[in-house]
């Protein structure tokens, strides 16, 4: 919550006003790559976002993310054999400050709202196996970027972003709140009209 009432008082001291016949809107699509540890295992995180970019420096949209691997709990399955395996996937409202946009090189601040949910299953579900649930869960997302700003449709970003779960308060399978929690790296491709 601190978190984001500190990015409500950036935008609000930024100067912007939405009575303003001068304000400037521009708009962007991006996939994003990233790489995170979960349950002591590699993580590849995949996902896009969209954004409208208010006076070149605010930005209002909404992102998805899941993971494309399997990371395993250590659980079998026992009528399969097969080790349990999670995913998870979660999206929202995303809000950034970008920090001196015209730079070649600048950063920016975001965060993600956003809810999302953990699954439990089996690789190969033709084999009878059990059936696994989805639970769901908040997360608040914070992020730091650096952006290039390689052409005039085009910028290249790096991510790092530290992922928070809520309402996840109990253990499955070994898997805790603590464990999804965690720090992630990625690299984001906006594509758009700057």
């Amino acid at each position: 919550m601190k978190t984001f009432l500190g990015f409500f008082f950036i935008i609000y001291f930024s100067g912007f006003n939405t009575l303003s016949a001068q304000n400037k809107y521009t708009a962007f699509g991006a996939p994003s790559i990233k790489y995170a540890s979960l349950l002591n295992q590699s993580a590849l995180i995949l996902g896009g976002k969209f954004g409208l970019i208010i006076n070149e420096n605010i930005v209002i949209g909404g992102g998805f993310y899941g993971i494309i691997n399997d990371v395993h709990t250590g659980f079998i399955d026992v009528p399969s054999g097969q080790n349990v395996v999670m995913n998870f996937n979660y999206g929202g409202l995303e809000l950034e400050y970008i920090f001196f946009p015209g730079s070649l090189i600048h950063g920016s601040l975001e965060l993600l709202l956003a809810g999302g949910g953990v699954y439990y299953d089996v690789s190969d579900k033709s084999l009878p196996h059990n059936n696994y649930a989805k639970v769901n869960f908040l997360v608040y997302e914070p992020s730091f970027n650096i952006e290039y700003n390689a052409v005039n449709w085009l910028r290249i970003v790096l991510n790092i972003s530290y992922r928070i779960i809520t309402s996840y308060d109990f253990e499955n399978y070994g898997v805790s709140q603590k464990d999804l929690n965690g720090l992630t790296a990625g690299l984001i491709l906006k594509l758009g009209s700057y």
